[in-house]
């Protein structure tokens, strides 16, 4: 069943967590957890993350890499050197990219929903080298009419739906949780 609109309620580690499907280089996932990073700038797969062998990692390595069409690019984590940064950026300038854990490839997830809410396909940075969380970026949110609050509950919800989709049943829920009387759009 979809959905017009997903709810989200803030985990203990202040962290709003969702479910993903979706189906990417021919295989398909379903109710995969994921971290809605509003931090982030793209969506990244980390594929060892979403239960790949190491095998078959290194063989779509391998296959990206080598393939002119698949686009590159490289990202850095907080705890990354200066000196790591500049080693990689030679690397990458140099198309040594089987060298690179800090490499992803740009792919299309197909009917990509999140808590069933679909949102179509999707373009993601994928890695097949990082086994850190599976990420939602503000390029898939800035795509969403997003509305964070607090409950009477002290619970904190993020409610969104689609830009191209603000049903009556999500201004309804957008009411009901947040006492919200009219909202302009």
């Amino acid at each position: 069943m979809k959905n017009n609109y997903i709810e989200l309620v803030l985990t203990a580690k202040n962290e709003f967590r969702a479910e993903a499907s979706f189906e990417i280089n021919g295989m398909l996932f379903s109710k995969v957890n994921v971290k809605v990073d509003t931090g982030c700038p793209r969506t990244s797969f980390p594929m060892l993350k979403l239960g790949i062998s190491d095998t078959e990692a290194y063989k779509l390595k391998v296959r990206d890499c080598g393939d002119k069409r698949v686009a590159k690019s490289i990202s850095f984590g907080v705890n990354d050197t200066k000196q790591k940064k500049d080693e990689d950026k030679k690397k990458f300038k140099s198309q040594r990219y089987m060298e690179l854990n800090s490499i992803s490839f740009k792919h299309t997830a197909k009917d990509f929903s999140l808590n069933d809410l679909s949102l179509g396909d999707i373009d993601v940075l994928v890695s097949y080298d990082r086994v850190g969380n599976i990420l939602i970026g503000m390029d898939i949110l800035k795509k969403l009419e997003i509305h964070i609050g607090t409950l009477a509950t002290g619970e904190t919800v993020l409610l969104a739906c689609s830009k191209d989709n603000l049903s009556d049943e999500y201004r309804l829920r957008l009411n009901s949780l947040f006492d919200v009387r009219k909202v302009v759009y």
